[in-house]
């Protein structure tokens, strides 16, 4: 109680701010969403909303999780979760996902649930709302979510497996470090002995009653809210909703009451030291506790002035370190700074946290460097360029964020309601919303921060986790030292921050644009493109959208990639996107450039893929200027510094050094290897490949990927004014040179392994658990209607897995199908499934995955199947077209491969056959090219309890 009066009184102290504001002063609420209460205590809320058109979302929201369990039903919440789509009182059995599917609701995508510790939520999202069937069949199952959920005994029996599964693939070293970590920072609470899924034994044994009364005992109307947004009639699902609820009972007045679990104040730091043999860094984070807003602040202005507070000190904090982590020889590879409810386990508590990740052996090292820095900003706080910098950012952000009020989600909506129904946070309209963060952002001084950071930063309520690798030669820290460093850091003198960035043009003054005009345009009534070309020949492609007001998108592409080199180049090529990211550009350095783009919503990034690359960018539609401006200097000064090389690639090294303790990445290292033939164009991640790259190499390979502008098309998308971008195109990609050598595609003879290629093996793990990997070829033209054909198969094999090898066996979590349609090295058709599984059931699964194709193959796919699946992906399709980024592959598919998928897509969906897809799944089978991977577990030693 000590602590939140402290913050509140500094937040009280903040004279400019309350001058302005009075922080004690309800936000007022959006009046277009219809907020109730029902008799039995339920609250809804209800929304008119059109993105997408057509469609809606519907939430159950039950403020209860796994901290309401009893020790004998841990674990239980999850599994309840879980039972709430095998049957109802209305949609007994699969009858709810059956009728869902049929209407283009799918399972997984748009179909499903989450548990938390203290919250369970299910979701209806993107439902067709033509039928008003549709609509109230979607009530009727939050309303069976609510209280009507079966719990059939056989049912209950079959999802063991699966979630028993679900455990045994989430259960690797990073989660076995969260669940310590968070018990460290919940320490004398209940918190501290929940893990949300619970354990084997648990799982395997639980009696069906403890289920039951979990289920009874807390799914309550009083802890319930139900959320519908979407393209619905207001009124009519408020009346729906009264009349459909009214049958829920208010809970009896001895009903058991949500409890709050405090976590008691400490004195002295608490610490936690986990090693693991599968851990793949070395970590230390600093946690300070505090308590969180009570509910009744968090809908006032004083609840906004403290998140906006802990956004700047966050933000001054990182932008510190990162620019220590881009030092040679770095205490650290990494490190950062967050506040708020950020494990989002304890909603009573609040933390601040400080996290370094260090070389192995280094941690003691890191640890004292951030410590340090965390004095500076207590002694001292942060200096006044700094503060402008982010507060020219933020302001940025509220325009940002105002300007595209118009382009909200459902998704979006749905997820300020729920946090008002959680935590009573406010919901206001977009108007008022940016009014405050305008006055608050311009009230808010250099002074109110520095008070800040020091409320943060302090010796009581401390917790210490480490998490290092468990190996030979590498020693743990122990309690003592992180203690002994912390009282020096503590009795030390520290040097303020001092920061001498001065703003400059990106490009120098004296470098003179040449540009080039418009010699030709072309509009394409298909697509709404305009196509400019140059005077120098360069191809420029528009294409104007109003999905979002505050988005530019721009593509830059071409062919070649990786191609174009030579075996021992490819890492290079691989990697120059990454150092191009930690280098800059032209006279900047990556830190500085960040700092010269402060305000400006604008960035070029480069990638090299095997048979293409370019660069892709973003901005604002008013910092256009700025992402071309960028865009240039990427392509005519890109930035090789030798000391940010060394330190980009000294920390991809410490990162690869323990990955090969980890199963999943022996998995993918072998995977890799066995697809393609251990060829060395395709090599996963190692220490080796890392020493390969060649700092003196990297300018001819970026020449060689990046020889003149001529090579590349560069396409724009988004909310741009075709006379405001031409002139600009003109001046600075009309400045970019030209080569008379054009990239183009180069076959590099990199194929798939052609036959049936078995690799089995087995490798240590602490979690037993064997993970399959089976990869079907065969030759393909791509065209849209073979992409389709694929599409279809891979859903029809995804729905028949989920009842064969998820339901009926209960062997895996899921299983995992994809496809691939490639036209470049060669015409291929790729089918990949993938899942994890436990030993005994292994070699019991595999065989059905081959007879379910088989059995397409032969008798052809379920009519359900594919039908339901046409439904899907109709509205899939058509709402992607909502993004901006969708229109670069609609773009290319027209131009590169005469596809019109605005026209066709749904026309040849639609068109193709059950007989089709029998013969591709024949096709692939008969091809006899099957790859398949298998990863068994060996013993190995415990990791620490």
């Amino acid at each position: 109680m000590k602590r939140f009066i402290l913050l509140l009184v500094t937040l009280f102290a903040m004279t400019n701010v309350v001058a302005q504001l009075r922080p004690d002063m309800p936000i007022p609420a959006d009046k277009e969403v219809r907020v109730g209460q029902l008799e039995n205590g339920m609250t809804y809320y209800i929304r008119h909303n059109e993105k997408p058109k057509g469609q809606a979302s519907f939430y159950i929201f039950h403020h209860v999780g796994a901290v309401q369990e009893e020790d004998s039903q841990q674990g239980l919440a999850h599994f309840l979760e879980h039972m709430a789509f095998n049957g109802t009182k209305d949609l007994p059995g699969k009858k709810m996902i059956e009728y869902l599917e049929r209407n283009g609701v799918k399972f997984g995508a748009d179909l499903n649930a989450y548990t938390s510790y203290d919250e369970t939520c299910y979701n209806l999202d993107n439902v067709p709302t033509a039928n008003p069937a549709t609509i109230d069949t979607a009530l009727l199952i939050l309303h069976d979510w609510s209280q009507f959920i079966s719990l059939e005994p056989q049912e209950i029996n079959n999802e063991r497996g699966v979630i028993m599964e679900e455990l045994r693939t989430r259960d690797g070293a990073g989660w076995r470090a969260m669940v310590r970590r968070n018990a460290a920072v919940n320490r004398g609470s209940k918190y501290e002995h929940r893990n949300v899924i619970g354990y084997l034994d648990g799982l395997k044994s639980f009696d069906h009653k403890a289920l039951y009364d979990f289920y009874k005992t807390w799914y309550r109307p009083e802890y319930q809210a139900i959320v519908i947004v979407g393209d619905i009639d207001v009124d009519r699902i408020e009346n729906k909703i009264k009349t459909l609820m009214a049958d829920i009972p208010v809970s009896p007045a001895d009903a058991p009451q949500k409890e709050a679990y405090l976590v008691p104040e400490n004195e002295e730091p608490i610490v936690s030291i986990f090693s693991d043999p599968e851990m793949t860094a070395s970590v230390m984070r600093l946690f300070i506790k505090r308590p969180a807003l009570p509910k009744q602040y968090n809908n006032l202005i004083i609840s906004q002035m403290y998140d906006v507070l802990n956004s700047y000190t966050s933000a001054m904090a990182n932008d510190r370190m990162n620019e220590i982590a881009m030092q040679p020889d770095a205490p650290f590879l990494s490190a950062g700074m967050d506040s708020g409810n950020i494990l989002g386990v304890n909603p009573t508590q609040d933390l601040t946290m400080v996290a370094v990740q260090t070389r192995d052996g280094e941690l003691l090292r890191g640890y004292k460097a951030i410590l340090e820095e965390m004095e500076k900003m207590k002694r001292y706080g942060f200096t006044q360029s700094e503060f402008d910098r982010t507060k020219a950012e933020f302001l940025r952000q509220a325009e940002a964020t105002y300007a595209n009020r118009n382009d909200l989600t459902n998704g979006q909506y749905v997820q300020t309601y729920l946090a008002n129904y959680k935590k009573n946070t406010a919901m206001a309209d977009a108007e008022t919303q940016y009014n405050l963060d305008k006055q608050y952002l311009e009230a808010l001084t250099l002074d109110d921060v520095n008070a800040w950071v020091k409320q943060l930063l302090t010796p009581e309520n401390q917790v210490i986790t480490v998490e290092v690798p468990k190996k030979e030669g590498l020693t743990e820290p122990t309690e003592a030292e992180l203690l002994a460093i912390r009282s020096e850091v503590m009795a030390s003198n520290v040097e303020a921050y001092q920061d001498n960035t001065v703003s400059e043009p990106l490009i120098p003054a004296d470098i003179k644009l040449k540009g080039s005009p418009v010699k030709k345009t072309a509009y394409n009534e298909d697509l709404g493109t305009t196509e400019w070309i140059l005077k120098n020949g360069v191809k420029i492609i528009v294409k104007p959208t109003q999905l979002k007001a505050d988005e530019v998108l721009l593509q830059v592409q071409a062919d070649g990639g990786m191609s174009q080199l030579a075996d021992t180049e490819v890492k290079e090529g691989e990697f120059l996107p990454v150092i191009a990211a930690q280098s800059g550009v032209g006279k900047f350095s990556a830190i500085e450039l960040n700092k010269q783009l402060a305000g400006k919503k604008a960035g070029i990034n480069l990638y090299v893929n095997n048979y293409s690359n370019g660069m892709s960018g973003y901005c604002s539609p008013k910092d256009i200027e700025t992402m071309l401006q960028l865009l240039y200097q990427n392509f005519t000064s890109p930035r090789f510094s030798e000391e940010d090389f060394n330190t980009t690639m000294d920390s991809y090294k410490a990162y690869v050094q323990n990955l090969t303790s980890n199963p999943d990445y022996i998995m993918q290292i072998e995977t890799i290897k066995t697809l393609y033939s251990d060829n060395p164009r395709q090599q996963p991640l190692t220490i080796e490949a890392l020493e390969s790259i060649s700092f003196e190499n990297l300018p001819k390979t970026f020449k060689t990927l990046y020889p003149g502008a001529n090579s590349f098309t560069f396409t724009f998308v988004g909310n741009v004014d075709l006379e405001t971008l031409k002139p600009l195109v003109e001046k600075y990609i009309g400045s970019i040179p030209t080569s008379k050598h054009v990239l183009k595609f180069t076959d590099d003879k990199l194929r798939t392994a052609k036959g049936k290629v078995v690799n089995d093996f087995r490798t240590p793990m602490l979690q037993p658990k064997v993970s399959e990997f089976l990869l079907f070829s065969s030759d393909a033209d791509y065209t849209l209607r073979n992409k389709q054909t694929m599409l279809l198969l891979n859903m029809a094999l995804n729905n028949r897995y989920l009842k064969s090898i998820r339901e009926e066996k209960g062997g895996t979590y899921g299983v995992q199908v994809s496809y691939t349609l490639s036209y470049r090295p060669e015409k291929q058709a790729l089918l990949q499934i993938q899942f994890d599984t436990n030993e005994e059931m292994a070699d019991e699964l595999v065989p059905i995955v081959f007879d379910e194709i088989e059995k397409i193959a032969t008798e052809g796919p379920e009519a359900k199947d594919i039908n339901d699946s046409r439904e899907y992906l109709v509205k899939q399709f058509k709402n992607t077209l909502e993004n901006n980024g969708t229109w670069f592959g609609l773009i290319d598919d027209y131009n590169r491969h005469k596809q019109n998928l605005l026209a066709d897509y749904e026309k040849t969906l639609n068109s193709i056959t059950y007989d089709e897809i029998r013969d591709l799944a024949k096709k692939l089978l008969d091809s006899g090219n099957v790859i398949q991977v298998t990863m068994r577990p060996e013993a190995q030693p415990e990791a620490d309890e």
